[in-house]
């Protein structure tokens, strides 16, 4: 293994490209899910349980980046043969850690994607909550599985401590989660689409909603990519190098699907910086959107009916607490399938 550290006068390097992509397009998520909690709070003056896991999917997004750091600091994205000896052990621990930050992230952006369903399509309800254990179980299957790869555990990332370990086959495993990863993506951006395409939205309505799932295919997309990157980083006989391809599509992929089920949830805000912009072609007032988001407690007004052809887009970040469908914006969505 020695020749494998000879020091050279060149080193590549690509681990500040990989800070700078995933800090850019993190950071720009950290920004959205700031919006959507300002919104929450000063707006609709009520946080869901689908805000606050999305923020908690958020938090462990900048760890996941901070860790990534971590990892470029002991040579993520070098060559193995221009690392030094003693950072080869805490790159592959790394390693081990993103792995496992990657799965929780992914499976709390999930159930609060299902979450704000919950709210928004009643009609789905048991599909949804059926949805959300799946991806849960899922979800702390992979990570278990994650971390007891190997007996001993830390034989997956130091192999030459010991002379016997066991370990299951990575390959067919990390192939395995990503299919069902991918499977579970594809499956939670279609599971509204038939009550969307449902609704007899305005030209301008659809376009916003269009883009939503645009994004979404996006994030089903970079999971693939990750896929062919996961496959190629376990056969690979230099992971310190071929480590970027899958922190850049990971972070990529989390980042896309926090956007895209995040801006559905500023809109109250920007009714309020931008109520012309917002209203000027729906024919919605400003006023009209603050009797849909209430401040303070529940709204005395007269409750809004809205025609089947008619129905607002801000009903993606209604108020919480009528997960019984009791409210007028919930009913509208369901009386458009089952008419």
């Amino acid at each position: 293994m020695e020749p494998f550290f000879q020091p050279r006068s060149e080193v590549e390097n690509r681990g500040p490209l990989l800070l700078i992509i995933n800090g850019t397009i993190t950071g720009i998520a950290a920004i959205i899910v700031g919006l959507r909690v300002v919104s929450r709070v000063f707006i609709v003056k009520m946080m869901g349980v689908d805000d606050w896991i999305m923020v908690a999917a958020m938090i462990f997004a900048i760890l996941n980046v901070v860790v990534a750091g971590l990892g470029v600091t002991y040579g993520t994205g070098k060559h193995k043969w221009d690392l030094n000896k003693v950072d080869v052990l805490p790159a592959a621990k790394i390693r081990y850690v993103t792995h496992i930050i990657y799965t929780l992230i992914s499976g709390l952006i999930k159930v609060s994607i299902c979450l704000l369903y919950l709210r928004v399509f009643p009609n789905i309800r048991i599909i949804c909550l059926a949805t959300i254990t799946f991806v849960t179980a899922m979800s702390v299957a992979i990570i278990l599985a994650t971390i007891f790869q190997c007996s001993p555990i830390d034989a997956v990332y130091n192999e030459q401590k010991y002379k016997h370990y066991t370990c299951f086959a990575s390959i067919p495993f990390w192939y395995a989660t990503a299919a069902l990863s991918l499977a579970t993506d594809i499956w939670i951006l279609l599971l509204p689409l038939k009550t969307v395409l449902g609704l007899h939205l305005r030209t301008r309505k659809r376009f916003v909603i269009a883009s939503l799932l645009s994004l979404g295919s996006f994030a089903c997309i970079a999971s693939v990519v990750r896929m062919v990157y996961i496959v190629k980083l376990y056969q690979s006989s230099d992971p310190s190098w071929d480590t970027f391809g899958i922190s850049i599509w990971s972070g990529i992929e989390l980042a896309i699907a926090i956007i895209a089920a995040s801006i559905p949830a500023t809109k109250p805000l920007m009714n309020k910086l931008f109520p012309k912009l917002v209203s000027s072609s729906t024919g919605e007032s400003h006023s009209a959107s603050h009797r849909v988001y209430p401040s303070g407690s529940r709204s005395q007004s007269t409750p809004r009916r809205y025609r089947r052809d008619s129905i607002p887009l801000s009903l993606f970040t209604r108020r919480e607490g009528s997960d019984t469908g009791d409210d007028e914006s919930t009913k509208a969505i369901a009386h458009t399938n089952n008419p």
